[in-house]
């Protein structure tokens, strides 16, 4: 069974209207937030951390444009990655366990990862892990598995 998720990719700086753009990514697979084993990695934070490659240097950063790159950084061939249009996360993809928000700060990726559960009106959110994506990264590649 597949762990699915939905990133979301905000604009630092308020719209014409006065709202954040944003844009919705869903990941059909893998959307646990880190995962190592031999010979690599896995997990939302690491496909996050792959669209850096393609994306414009930090600190420019927009919205539409990292969700771009993020989805060029984790298509394969065929499905499991779609930009989501004008849908809400929770009218598009009910069956996500993560939701990943993601913002640039301080000229640095800044991630909030939720469990979510979909179901209702407006998404139940219980935050799992937030804070500047390099760290949340560091945090996690130095834990000791637990067997």
């Amino acid at each position: 069974m597949s762990t699915r998720a939905i990133y979301t990719f905000y604009d630092s700086e308020r719209n014409s209207v006065g709202t954040f753009d944003e844009v919705h990514v869903y990941k059909h697979h893998d959307g646990y937030p880190y995962c190592k084993f031999d010979g690599g990695e896995a997990g939302g934070l690491v496909w996050i951390n792959d669209a850096k490659k393609v994306a414009w240097d930090l600190p420019r950063f927009e919205a539409d444009e990292f969700a771009a790159s993020f989805v060029a950084a984790n298509k394969s061939a065929g499905g499991g990655v779609n930009l989501m249009g004008n849908h809400k996360p929770w009218e598009y993809a009910s069956d996500c366990e993560y939701w990943y928000k993601v913002a640039c700060v301080d000229g640095g990726l800044y991630v909030t990862v939720m469990s979510v559960d979909w179901f209702g009106d407006e998404p139940r959110q219980l935050p799992v892990v937030e804070g500047p994506l390099d760290d949340l990264l560091a945090t996690q590649r130095a834990r000791k598995e637990v067997a």
